[in-house]
């Protein structure tokens, strides 16, 4: 565990700086465009390609990592090579062909996606669609590049790379966005290039040798690709779940589709960074642990992602919903951003917010069950997840608008997760129930005294304390709040004993022992 725990935390602190440049990139898009049709446009045109960079990638990483840790483990390096060669031939063949599909289907994957929007929009989206679309090819060979680098327990650079493709896009949008959003479509195609060739020199170092093999034949090669397609459902669903939010969100009013992106970058930014970092870290060891049956282990090593996830999950929700429309209007309320639109997006994060725990314990539950070869029943409880949010938003909208579609999502998050979980038993015995169920309440308990700490702070410091519209007493009151619900959530785990934390604690204390200051 101690080598999980280092991953983690080296994982995190990549994911942490590509999250935040990140929204960086969010924020200077925010700026230069706003909440506007223009925006509509770009993400109805990165709709497709980036569901199937999300999805199709990660499903690229979910089937291959098990495959070459476990030849991995059997010390036949070069057989791992070899199959990992196939894999990356076929999967840059069938990426050029999804992007051919892409350029010359735009204009229905486009009614397919805003079937509402008005023609001009419709248009530019059409444009945008076919700048952004060969972003495919690169994605996907650099998402196959960084599942060797995981199956090699290799995870910094990788993790580091979404924030250097956001880089890119950033420089792109300050250099050429005032010259119009075409410009943010071809910025956005070279950072995918940049997401790839970043990794290249990690994978020569890890001692990966290249193959032009083609030999689909390879037993292990087809099965990869044959669980490629359920994995690819299975991952799909959060995914799906934002195409259905613009679908339906393309006839609400103007900048709602923006809004709900926005809101979901925020509440992403905990998951992307912490929660990332633990099912990343340990889907290695559960694939070893399958491997070898050890189904108790898998188990315990489960539970224990489990309860950092949500350590984390269950205050950050706390917190966002707490301080939802400061932090809007801290992080975006500037040029094109109006107030407007900062409502609009503080909405919907509170909703959001509500399903959060259930999309970071599902990011580790899927984990165990492709690490054991399942890949049936997260497509199947996907599946009708997804039915429940199609449900839910056609319920929801009319009385919520755009803010019902986020609390749809929660909703489907929730019983995709407690429908995975409760299914797990069938192939692991023991899921160490009372020790989950116990930091679970503890958490809990601490998170809403976080958030009731937080907002209750904030109203103090505004009325009475730090008064000032500026943008510098924003932030000093948010931080303020900040600081403080993380101070209360701290002391509200250390009385109730909360077992992760006393860990913690403990191993800084032994280490400041080893190495006393002088």
């Amino acid at each position: 565990m101690g080598s999980i725990a280092q991953a983690t935390i080296i994982i995190m602190i990549m994911n942490l700086a590509s999250r935040l440049l990140g929204f960086v990139r969010e924020t200077v898009i925010a700026r230069e465009f706003g909440a506007t049709s223009f925006t509509d446009a770009y993400l109805v045109a990165y709709t497709l390609p980036y569901f199937l960079q999300a999805v199709l990638g990660m499903a690229l990483v979910t089937a291959i990592v098990p495959v070459v840790t476990k030849y991995l483990v059997k010390g036949e390096k070069k057989e791992a090579w070899r199959i990992a060669s196939i894999t990356l031939n076929w999967t840059a063949l069938l990426m050029a062909a999804f992007t051919l599909v892409g350029i010359f289907g735009a204009r229905v994957l486009v009614f397919l996606t805003a079937p509402r929007f008005d023609e001009a929009t419709a248009g530019l989206a059409i444009e945008l669609t076919k700048i952004m679309f060969p972003s495919l090819l690169f994605m996907g060979v650099g998402m196959l590049v960084t599942g060797i680098l995981n199956a090699n327990k290799r995870f910094a650079v990788a993790a580091f790379a979404p924030g250097f493709s956001s880089l890119i896009i950033i420089f792109s949008v300050l250099l050429l966005g005032r010259f119009g959003v075409h410009y943010l479509a071809w910025g956005t195609l070279l950072s995918m290039v940049g997401f790839m060739l970043l990794q290249l020199p990690a994978l020569k170092k890890v001692g990966f040798c290249y193959y032009w093999d083609w030999n689909i034949k390879h037993p292990e090669v087809r099965g990869i690709f044959l669980k490629l397609l359920p994995i690819f459902g299975g991952t799909a669903v959060n995914q799906l779940y934002l195409a259905i939010n613009r679908i339906f969100a393309s006839g609400l009013a103007e900048g709602s589709i923006s809004a709900l992106n926005y809101a979901g970058k925020l509440m992403n930014l905990p998951m992307g960074v912490f929660v990332l970092a633990v099912s990343s870290a340990i889907y290695p060891s559960l694939a070893e642990q399958a491997y070898r049956e050890n189904r108790d282990q898998l188990g315990r090593t489960l539970t224990r992602g489990l309860r950092l996830v949500l350590l984390v999950t269950l205050p950050a929700a706390a917190g966002l919903m707490a301080l939802k429309e400061p932090i809007v209007r801290l992080l975006f309320e500037r040029g094109a951003f109006d107030s407007v639109a900062t409502g609009m997006t503080a909405e919907a994060l509170f909703y959001f917010c509500l399903g959060m725990f259930a999309v970071a314990a599902n990011m580790v539950i899927t984990r165990a069950y492709y690490a054991l070869g399942d890949v049936k029943t997260p497509l199947v409880l996907g599946f009708w997840s997804i039915v429940v949010n199609v449900v839910a938003s056609i319920a929801l909208t009319p009385y919520l608008r755009h803010a019902g579609l986020a609390l749809a999502n929660s909703l489907a998050a929730a019983f995709n997760a407690l429908g995975m979980y409760a299914l797990l038993r069938k192939h692991v015995d023991c899921l160490y129930l009372p020790e989950l169920f116990r930091s679970v309440g503890k958490y809990l308990a601490g998170s809403l005294l976080t958030g009731f700490a937080a907002y209750y702070l904030y109203s103090y410091l505004v009325g009475a304390v730090f008064v000032g519209q500026g943008i510098k007493m924003l932030l000093i009151n948010v931080l303020g709040s900040v600081v403080a619900g993380v101070a209360v959530y701290g002391v509200a785990l250390l009385l109730l004993r909360e077992e992760e934390t006393m860990g913690f604690l403990k191993k800084i204390w032994a280490r400041l022992k080893e190495n006393p200051s002088n």
